[in-house]
């Protein structure tokens, strides 16, 4: 629903895609276990095999209901555990694997810097750009950190805690990204000031620097009668 100018795509033959760790039919013939859920080297990702590998080995049988390490289903509460629980060292493992946040600091000196960062995501780019550049117009110098994935890194919390507060601009009424900040960092909620957009319009620089310069005017308002 948005129009975007962008240079022609050139396609690259000689580009090769990393498609993960896959089990060939030579490992497979040398009589190498595979297991389609089965971790051999605790990162938590299992080998996969392509169909067509090998006419009798590696095949396997992928249903949504509970299975063990071998693909073979079962209701056995300690294999559905043992499942669960590589799921969460897999999380882990993707922490490292996603893309990075994206950090950028104020060009002021962190003496001249306002004490608050700027968290912000996905289609408010472009929003936010034009409005720190407004905001530092008036002398409004802030930090900011754009997500680029989930799960999160530990630089996503690192950055949060460097701050007094942290501005979180959203596009949704219930503070969604604000939540699962909260819940998987485990970050204190009053840490957060929420910039929620929600009125079913693209959100605008106009907003954003409306929004965050009436809450540090406040902010520097309760600082002084302190």
């Amino acid at each position: 629903m948005n129009d975007w100018l962008c240079e022609p795509f050139q396609w690259d033959d000689k580009r090769s895609y990393d498609r993960g760790k896959i089990m060939t039919a030579e490992e497979l013939e040398a009589g190498k276990t595979f297991g389609r859920y089965l971790d051999v080297d605790g990162d938590a990702i299992p080998y996969r095999t392509l169909p067509g590998t090998h006419p009798s080995k590696g095949a396997y049988f992928t249903r949504g209901s509970s299975r063990d390490r071998f693909a073979k289903y079962s209701e056995e509460g300690p294999v559905y555990q043992d499942n669960m629980q590589r799921l969460l060292r897999k999380f882990e493992t993707a922490k490292a694997l996603v893309p990075a946040p994206v950090v950028e600091r104020a060009k002021k000196n962190a003496q001249e810097r306002t004490k608050c960062g700027v968290i912000y995501f996905g289609s408010t780019t472009a929003a936010m750009r034009e409005a720190l550049a407004a905001l530092a117009a008036d002398g409004i110098h802030l930090d900011t950190m754009r997500l680029r994935a989930f799960p999160f890194c530990d630089a996503v919390a690192d950055f949060i805690n460097a701050y007094d507060q942290v501005f979180l601009v959203e596009q949704n009424r219930d503070a969604q990204m604000r939540s699962l900040l909260v819940n998987e960092c485990g970050i204190d909620p009053a840490r957060f000031i929420s910039i929620l957009h929600y009125d079913g319009q693209v959100i605008t620089a106009r907003f954003i620097i409306s929004a965050i310069a009436e809450r540090i005017a406040v902010k520097s308002k309760k600082e002084a009668a302190e």
